[in-house]
């Protein structure tokens, strides 16, 4: 069980953490669709979150990420967030997060409070074109999605997201300051939903379009991950 020291630093599986928490190498990929806000805000209920919405519509991505060298080791992941807002600050509220490694599971559970749990996953990042097959520990289909990202831009991407998460009591914020190279956007991507899981049924029922907004896919992405911050409700 992970454990948080005097001095602010967490024990987990017998291996200490400090922060800011450092991610130094990965590849990411995230196709952002715009799905009803009426769901999104049912999936919200009691958090003290709000939908950010326009014409009823809210942002969703669904973003894959290969993780190599970093704070908490070589994992993959695949997640559903929605953009979201509370208390004044806007940013990417993390519903759905399941990993391959039970280690960042557990840190990032306790850490910040996110939905973490073990996954399957085929994950591959080459390029322009991305692709995953997602299942649970029970080898239940949970996913298939393949994107294409093809126009490069000539510059890479910093910046500073804050990641929502509701927590008991309150909702934690966690700030993640990214750098992102070797970026590829278009408008291609294709989601095949398993039948029977939890999150393949939510993606359904919040009517995921046939085409997204927009894809993009990273050669390059490393951040670092300040402490989360408990916000009240």
């Amino acid at each position: 069980m992970a454990r948080q020291n005097e001095d602010g630093t967490w024990e987990v599986q017998g291996r200490r953490l400090g922060f800011p928490v450092r991610i130094g190498e990965a590849s990411a990929a995230c196709a952002t669709y715009l799905v009803r806000a009426g769901g999104v805000r049912a999936l919200l209920t009691g958090t003290g979150l709000e939908p950010v919405s326009v014409a009823g519509r809210t942002p969703l991505f669904l973003v894959l990420v290969d993780y190599r060298v970093n704070d908490l080791g070589d994992y993959d992941e695949a997640g559903v967030a929605f953009l979201a807002r509370h208390r004044g600050r806007t940013g990417p509220y993390i519903h759905q997060l399941p990993v391959t490694q039970s280690f960042t599971m557990e840190a990032g559970r306790a850490l910040w409070g996110l939905p973490k749990w073990l996954a399957r996953a085929e994950l591959v990042i080459d390029g322009a074109d991305a692709s995953c097959r997602l299942a649970d520990e029970q080898g239940r289909h949970v996913l298939t999605t393949a994107l294409h990202a093809g126009l490069r831009l000539p510059f890479p991407l910093p910046g500073t997201v804050t990641a929502l998460a509701p927590h008991d009591g309150g909702v934690f914020a966690s700030s993640v300051r990214a750098r992102v190279g070797g970026v590829r956007v278009g408008r291609r991507a294709s989601v095949e939903l398993g039948s029977g899981h939890p999150m393949a049924d939510e993606l359904r029922a919040l009517g995921l379009p046939r085409r997204p907004l927009v894809t993009v896919v990273a050669d390059r992405v490393s951040f670092d991950m300040d402490p989360a911050v408990l916000v009240p409700r």
